[in-house]
């Protein structure tokens, strides 16, 4: 789009909503390209999760499959198919942290207790944290998963805090999805995927 106007000379931005911009026109100009050029390349994320009947697991490969659309170097973890060691390793290495887990009797299921304890002593600042899962009756599991990452130094997204930031009523932390994730469960994981990458361009 950029390209288009490049040979105009433009002395007004005069957006159908927002400010008119008549002072420093080339400047704003100049601010868009650069927002809109993709400078994800180098980011990464993780996904770490715990599934106990596949839709946790599905919700999770939703999440790694949006973000590498918008080139984010991403990887989903199955915590209970791999060492402790290596999953902390891919949450220090990562830009963007995600973890989700199905509820079983009110708590998470299989080792990612083990995972989430250890990152109150790691020094993860500047790493987004998010909190999903799947769940049948109540999804206690995931608000669980959301205090273990409070007690982080990373930037823990959640609802009330990006619709007073941004307005944005429609991206939803944690991501919590009853059942397997279908019709507009499906648009929610996108758009709170694209929500992540966008922060990390």
């Amino acid at each position: 789009m950029i390209n288009k106007i490049k040979d105009l000379d433009i002395k007004v931005i005069a957006p159908s909503h927002g400010f008119i911009l008549r002072d420093n026109v080339k400047k704003f100009i100049d601010i868009y390209d650069n927002m809109s050029k993709n400078t994800n390349k180098d980011k990464k994320a993780v996904v770490v999760y715990s599934s106990m009947t596949s839709n946790t697991k599905k919700i999770a490969l939703l999440i790694e499959e949006n973000l590498k659309k918008d080139n984010i170097d991403s990887k989903a973890i199955d915590v209970n198919k791999t060492d402790k060691e290596e999953v902390l390793q891919a949450v220090k290495e990562a830009d963007a942290v995600f973890i989700g887990s199905s509820t079983k009797y009110g708590d998470m299921i299989g080792k990612l207790e083990d995972v989430l304890k250890e990152l109150k002593d790691m020094n993860l600042e500047g790493k987004i944290a998010a909190a999903f899962g799947s769940y049948g009756w109540s999804g206690e599991a995931i608000e669980v998963i959301q205090d273990y990452l409070n007690q982080s130094n990373m930037k823990v997204l959640n609802t009330s805090e990006i619709i007073k930031s941004t307005g944005m009523s429609d991206i939803y932390f944690p991501m919590r999805i009853r059942f397997s994730a279908k019709g507009d469960t499906l648009k929610e994981i996108e758009r709170s995927s694209k929500f992540v990458s966008d922060l990390l361009n």
